[in-house]
């Protein structure tokens, strides 16, 4: 004697419908590997053993991070004094060819100072301190050679935060 059809039970029935904890309006089956959270596809992050929420993936990277505010503070002033007087060189030598040369040259010395002068410590947002100031140091300057300091502010800025980067 067989069951009747009504009271089979489906894979669909036994199944619980889950809600991305971040989007509740989307279903999903997928969980954090990591904390086993509800997540949908654009709140996963593939990592190498699996997907993870982004705030397990946040949680597990604020390890490599030890910057102090004070080490932003630093680095924001250490590179806005220096760009300063490098956009200034560059500018006053007048032949826009040098600032091809002595660019990328100022933005690694930027760059290595501010790693030194905060105690070669990390921070997640330090580049973009760095960059952010070779900028701003540099515009004052613009009104005396733009075509250099255009080609400085290109350079100078992607050499401070390479050579910030490649420390992390």
């Amino acid at each position: 004697m067989t069951a009747p059809d009504h009271f089979e039970v489906t894979e669909s029935q036994t199944e619980e419908t889950l809600y991305c904890t971040v989007h509740p309006t989307v279903a999903t089956h997928l969980r954090c590997n990591r904390c086993g959270r509800p997540m949908c596809t654009r709140c996963a992050v593939k990592t190498p053993v699996g997907y993870r929420c982004r705030e397990c993936v946040r949680s597990q990277q604020d390890k490599f991070f030890d910057a102090r505010a004070l080490d932003y503070l630093i680095a924001g002033a250490v590179s806005l004094v220096l760009s300063f007087f490098a956009a200034l060189v560059v500018a006053r030598l007048g032949w826009f060819l040098f600032a091809f040369f002595l660019s990328p040259a100022a933005g690694g010395l930027i760059g290595r100072a501010v790693w030194w002068l905060t105690g070669k410590r990390r921070g997640r947002y330090m580049a973009m301190v760095v960059g952010a100031n070779v900028v701003l140091g540099a515009l004052p300057s613009f009104t005396f050679n733009p075509l250099a300091i255009g080609i400085y502010l290109f350079m100078a800025t992607g050499a401070a935060v390479a050579q910030f980067r490649l420390h992390l």
